[in-house]
């Protein structure tokens, strides 16, 4: 089962869409690190209406042992810092999409240490830094979905 990881993510709204997400498509959500947020929050569960009991997700607030856990497993670590397109990548029906937060993406240890692995959405216009993260997982997710 394809999973979607979120590594520290701070707006609950984005969450909460990313969990709506994964229940329309039955991928697992893991939440890895710490949320800015508390996870029976209002937004996270507004933004994820009433799927929310058909999420598969697990929290993880250790982010070391997390990724020491899921080292060999097929993974895509979605960043702006790579020139590796999403698009090239292969993706497999048990693969791991792993975002960083809204405001800080992923830690540079973890970019440095799954290098090989980063993959980026590509945008044509200089002056936007990123996309907003419920929309980014979308993009790839569908296309790992239905190229997998």
């Amino acid at each position: 089962m394809l999973t979607i990881v979120l590594v520290d993510p701070k707006i609950p709204q984005n969450t909460g869409n990313i969990g709506r997400i994964c229940a329309a498509n039955e991928v697992r959500l893991h939440i890895v690190g710490t949320p800015a947020f508390d996870m029976d929050d209002k937004a996270v569960k507004r933004a994820g209406l009433d799927y929310w009991q058909y999420l598969n997700i697990e929290t993880f607030p250790d982010i070391e042992a997390y990724f020491e856990q899921i080292k060999d497993e097929p993974k895509h670590l979605l960043t702006t810092k790579t020139t590796n397109l999403y698009t090239d990548c292969s993706f497999g029906p048990d693969d791991y999409l792993i975002y960083g937060s809204e405001t800080d993406g992923l830690p540079p240890h973890l970019r440095e240490r799954f290098a090989d692995e980063c993959c980026t959405l590509p945008m044509k216009s200089p002056h936007v830094r990123s996309l907003n993260l419920a929309n980014s997982v979308s993009i790839v997710l569908y296309h790992a979905l239905y190229t997998a």
